[in-house]
């Protein structure tokens, strides 16, 4: 692992104190890896074994969840570079550049939204907190914000025309929360919720008071 380094001590904490001084870390500022531990010889002299370790500065958040995508993309054998386009707290927002990207990106973002949530799943099950990595390529999902606002804008005003609620087609998560803020924002008196299972789930713009009590 670039920038690690190996140590040997009598204790596992003796090898990691002397691991820091060499880096110039804090323990807080570092990753450990227990190589082995130390063994005592015979009559604590003879054929005894010191304890290793490895220890690496701990990466930044973004570099890991680009990393993450990277390699998946790499192992799909796609031709791509991935950057970090932003990182606030426990957010990070990828972009995807290179070929393919039609594939990438997939059939009303479906691909594109995998890789997401695996980077997710992966992020926080390491962490064992909740990271939220989002991924784009060549701004499909401001792209894709325009399309299915433009969509709703158009259903959420025949709805206050007449009164009545109306389905939008069933849609993918992301895009049903995209209509849920963008309803919320520039309609106040109209609401939206989800109805449905599956592939089949769809969004419903209606009245606002008229939406299904839970």
């Amino acid at each position: 692992m670039a920038g690690s380094v190996k140590m040997k001590g009598k204790t596992v904490e003796e090898a990691i104190t002397m691991a820091l001084q060499v880096l110039g870390k804090t323990r807080e500022e570092v990753d450990v890896k227990v190589l082995s531990e130390a063994e005592g010889g015979v009559l604590g002299v003879f054929g005894g074994k010191e304890a290793e370790v490895e220890v690496s500065p701990k990466t930044a958040l973004g570099e890991q969840a680009k990393a993450v995508v990277q390699d998946i993309l790499d192992k799909m054998g796609f031709l791509t570079l991935v950057s970090i386009k932003s990182e606030e707290g426990d957010t990070i927002n990828l972009d995807i550049k290179g070929e393919d990207m039609g594939r990438i990106i997939g059939r009303a973002g479906s691909s594109i939204d995998s890789l997401q949530y695996l980077a997710t799943l992966i992020l926080s099950k390491k962490h064992a907190t909740r990271v939220r990595v989002l991924v784009d390529a060549e701004g499909y999902r401001e792209k894709r914000q325009i399309m299915v606002t433009q969509d709703a804008d158009a259903i959420a005003k025949e709805v206050e025309r007449s009164g009545q609620e109306k389905p939008m087609p069933p849609m993918s998560a992301a895009d049903r929360r995209i209509i849920h803020m963008y309803i919320q924002e520039k309609f106040p008196n109209l609401s939206s919720f989800s109805r449905g299972e599956g592939q089949g789930r769809q969004l419903v713009i209606a009245p606002k008071g008229s939406e299904p009590k839970a």
